[in-house]
């Protein structure tokens, strides 16, 4: 995970609920608004009835919302659906089957595929079984998933490329001529990329010449991915990343860094971190915690650090700086700075989190001073810190007296806002149920709390834009509103309030995903209302 920097805010091209709103989205269907609202209530048994609807939108839509429902309920009613004469139908009914089934639903699948005449339905099957059996377990043979890679396009391909990296090793390996060949004929760097991680366990010059090679050729989701298994390779002559800090794209300096910075030693460490200017920059933060690493009796390099993050405004580069404390040898300065942060209530809410998340991981230091700073950082009642806390209290072995921290979750629980503070609510339960040496609680679903605005959907057309401004650029969205309503409600609705102004992007795993719109801006925020999932 890696959190990132630009401020945004958004512009809708417009966004207030205006009169004569027919035709814009397809949800002024009483039927289809009946079969939203039932998924979005996680009604199985309306889903059901929905599947006998006369109209066959309305049973394809009913069909699909048992993806975003996912209950093993639904089942029974979703098999009868793949005998439907329509064949959207029975191949909406497959996909959401693919999302649950578990191996003799699979095989189930399996026999109804080979007598389906539809070809468009037989690729749903084939996609469906796919998906279901690589969640099994049951997916081992990778001449099957080769098969599967070959014939099919898109996001498909990319999903066979991940089945087949994620093989275990010995199977890799005896494949490696193959598996390395595939890598460099393949023509989709989404695919690529994907194959470049299954070469993380392959030894030979022919690997390291490849990736060397994709890092210098390959487009930028190869070129990520091949520094990432590099990074890891031992004799990967990690001077050789030195250049790389100076690339124009931030994830790559970044990885160099931290190649950089796992190969430091004693005697190159002045000479690494004087490789870069005393500048501010995450890079330069990597550099410090891998100097921290090689020579943790040297008091200048974390009072350099902490220099950093006390002059830098950017809370992501103090949060850069704070985690390279992480790697600091037993300075008692250190821990006493550390927990002054976190237990500032005037500090940003990064900062804070970042700082709890490097207390607790300085064990020795927690060790020596007892349970006073987890009570402490609990008693907050920070939701971010309580559900760091907690989930650090549920993976280490327990202490001899849990009464004082037991006392304090508990409190702590009581005062929780929800659904807003969910995630530490749960966490607090694993964390007592470990402390008492008891088996961990049920999973616990958020409630049901807000309902779709239907005139704010229906004043929504499909292919609305958003502009996005960041300090890094503009980007532009588009509303699917027949395919994920409540999500566009619920974002035009915050952007028409103005809530994303001056918010971060606060999350980045390059090549998947982008989190932006934190209240808090650390990850650990929420609404006061849920929002379900729409597949």
């Amino acid at each position: 995970m890696k959190r990132t920097l630009p401020l945004l805010f958004l512009a809708a091209c417009s966004a207030a609920p205006e009169q004569g709103t027919e035709g814009r989205n397809r949800w002024a269907d009483e039927a289809l608004w009946n079969v939203l609202q039932a998924q979005d209530r996680r009604d199985v048994g309306a889903l059901c009835q929905a599947l006998d609807h006369a109209d066959a939108e309305v049973r394809r839509t009913a069909a699909l919302s048992f993806a975003s429902v996912q209950d093993k309920a639904g089942i029974p009613c979703l098999t009868s659906s793949l005998d439907d004469a329509e064949p959207q139908v029975r191949a909406a009914a497959v996909f959401s089957l693919g999302l649950v089934a578990d191996t003799a639903l699979v095989v189930d699948l399996a026999d109804r595929a080979v007598l389906e005449p539809d070809t468009s339905v037989q690729r749903a099957y084939l996609q469906a079984s796919f998906r279901a059996m690589v969640r099994n377990g049951m997916l081992r043979d990778p001449n099957a998933i080769l098969y599967y890679l070959d014939r099919n396009s898109g996001h498909e391909r990319v999903r066979a490329a991940d089945a087949l990296r994620r093989l275990p090793p010995d199977t890799l390996r005896n494949m490696q001529a193959t598996y390395v060949d595939l890598v460099r004929r393949e023509t989709d760097p989404e695919v690529q990329a994907m194959l470049v991680r299954g070469l993380r366990g392959m030894a030979g010059a022919e690997v390291d010449e490849l990736l060397w090679k994709l890092l210098q050729e390959g487009m930028h989701p190869v070129r990520v991915e091949a520094v990432r298994v590099l990074v890891g390779r031992e004799g990967s002559g990690a001077e050789r990343f030195a250049g790389l800090l100076q690339d124009d794209d931030a994830t790559l300096r970044l990885l160099a860094a931290q190649a950089m910075a796992r190969a430091m030693t004693a005697d190159i460490t002045a000479e690494w971190v004087a490789s870069i200017p005393d500048e501010a920059s995450p890079e330069h933060a990597l550099l410090l915690g891998g100097a921290m690493a090689a020579m943790p009796d040297d008091h200048r390099f974390p009072s350099l650090a902490w220099e950093h993050q006390a002059t830098a405004e950017d809370p992501h580069l103090r949060s850069a700086y704070l985690r390279s404390l992480g790697e600091a040898g037993a300075f008692s300065w250190i821990m006493d700075s550390l927990l002054m942060l976190a237990l500032d209530p005037g500090q940003h809410a990064l900062v804070r989190s970042t700082a709890t998340e490097v207390i607790l991981s300085r064990v020795q230091d927690l060790r020596e001073r007892g349970d006073a700073p987890l009570i402490d950082l609990v008693a907050t009642q920070d939701p971010g810190l309580v559900a760091l806390v907690a989930e650090h209290l549920a993976a280490v072995d327990p202490p001899s007296d849990p009464g004082r921290l037991l006392a304090t979750l508990s409190k702590v629980d009581e005062g929780l806002d929800l659904p807003r503070d969910l995630e530490a609510h749960l966490a607090i339960g694993r964390a007592r149920a470990h402390l008492q040496g008891s088996a961990g609680p049920e999973h616990e679903r958020p409630r049901f709390d807000h309902p779709i605005d239907r005139d704010r959907l229906l004043a929504l057309e499909n292919g609305r834009q958003y502009r996005i401004v960041t300090d890094r650029g503009e980007v532009t969205l588009a509303l699917e509103v027949d395919v994920a309503p409540g999500s566009c409600v619920a974002f035009d609705s915050l952007v028409t309030a103005g809530y994303y102004n001056g918010k971060t992007f606060h999350r980045q795993v390059p090549g998947f995903v982008v989190q932006g719109g934190c209240p808090r801006g650390d990850g650990f925020g929420s609404m006061d209302w849920t929002l379900r999932t729409e597949v």
